[in-house]
């Protein structure tokens, strides 16, 4: 029996770091970003924690780029979030715009 694919793009693997922040930012966590689409991501958190539904992703310590991300699936340290908006400036390049540095 094989496994169906239902994303609607390809992901890619990584192992980026990033933060988890709430909208009001009375929750912050780190994690790795274990895979990556146009769509959503793979998260590990550093520990086992209770995320909100809804909280942004940030690439970058300083806060400029991240998505706006809500969680599909959490088991134990791994979550599965699909991206709801982007945060930041808008890419620099044509590539995919997922995390695109501006």
């Amino acid at each position: 029996m094989s496994i169906i694919e239902r994303r609607a793009s390809e992901r890619r693997p990584t192992t980026t770091a990033a933060i988890i922040r709430a909208v009001d930012a009375s929750f912050i966590a780190s994690c790795e970003i274990c895979n990556l689409s146009e769509g959503g991501a793979k998260l590990l958190l550093d520990e086992k924690i209770r995320l909100p539904e809804e909280f942004m992703l940030v690439l970058r310590t300083d806060g400029v780029i991240g998505r706006q991300c809500r969680k599909i699936w959490h088991l134990g340290q791994k979550v599965g979030v699909r991206f709801v908006a982007t945060m930041g400036a808008a890419p620099s390049h044509k590539g995919s715009g997922v995390w695109a540095a501006g």
